[in-house]
């Protein structure tokens, strides 16, 4: 068991930092990095602090760092329409505004307080990094009683939807129907010998096999590969980076939270010139700052 990290402020945006580039460079295929992912983190998180994490701190960080960041965004979505404060990183909302919120989120009866207070005076560290790091997470709300509110503090509400390839279902449909089609083809020998509950038993077994077979038709019909000409999140940023956006500035955290958007980086993907883009970008990112 390594030395078991300290995770003061420096540390953890070291961490964001390492996990940052990690994603960008395509190691995080699902809700985490992959083994090489992890592995880099962990080398260049010793090299500087000389500390060795093991794998389950790194795990738990990125998890509780992830919850945090779900509730922030869950924060922001419900305040849709209100300022934003670039100093603070945080929505700027009013007392009134916290007043009602509350009302709604927290429950007395349960005894259950609204997790959305915390950034009331000002929203996580290292949002930046965060927005690259969770961009791809799936917030379901699953126990959350008020819209746009994840205030039950679960973290199965946050969740991570996993493609199983699908090459992997139709060799999985196509041996269950081989199967029942030699089932089938035995019954048919053995049909005059069996009861009349048993023959009505087996029609109906066959015409559940029958839709069966139309679902794995239908399946492999639209089993062709799908193309898309959408840019990933770390293509998005190297495009921002490309046309002159600099982090640590208003511009660029405007610049990700609008990349969120797979319309967004398609459209950002469709200027012909860098200089286009970046005066795109510095038209939304002005018109966020009106009031």
């Amino acid at each position: 068991m390594g030395e078991k990290a300290i995770w003061d402020a420096a540390n953890v945006k070291l961490f964001c930092d390492l996990c940052t580039k990690e994603v960008n460079a395509g190691h995080r295929p699902l809700g985490h990095l992959n083994k090489v992912g992890w592995k880099n983190v962990e080398v260049k998180f010793a090299e500087v602090t000389g500390k060795k994490l093991e794998h389950l701190q790194m795990k738990n960080k990125w998890d509780s760092l992830k919850r945090s960041y779900t509730i922030f965004m869950e924060l922001k979505n419900s305040a849709t329409g209100l300022g934003w404060n670039e100093m603070r990183q945080t929505v700027d909302c009013d007392d009134k505004w916290w007043e009602e919120h509350l009302a709604r989120c927290n429950d007395p009866t349960t005894k259950r307080k609204c997790k959305h207070v915390q950034f009331r005076k000002c929203g996580p560290p290292n949002l930046d990094s965060l927005h690259i790091m969770f961009g791809g997470a799936h917030v379901c709300g699953a126990t959350a009683s008020t819209p746009g509110d994840l205030s039950s503090g679960s973290s199965d509400d946050v969740q991570e939807i996993e493609k199983v390839p699908l090459d992997v279902k139709l060799s999985t449909l196509q041996k269950k129907k081989d199967k029942k089609r030699k089932a089938s083809c035995i019954d048919e020998k053995d049909d005059k010998n069996t009861s009349p509950f048993l023959r009505l038993y087996k029609q109906t077994c066959s015409k559940i096999e029958e839709g069966v077979d139309k679902i794995t038709t239908s399946v492999e019909a639209s089993s062709a590969p799908m193309h898309t000409s959408v840019p990933s999140i770390a293509e998005a940023m190297k495009m921002l980076k490309e046309c002159g956006v600099e982090e640590k500035t208003a511009l660029m955290h405007t610049s990700t939270l609008l990349i969120m958007k797979s319309e967004v980086r398609e459209l950002l993907n469709s200027f012909e010139t860098v200089e286009g883009r970046l005066d795109w970008l510095k038209r939304e990112h002005g018109m966020k700052q009106l009031p």
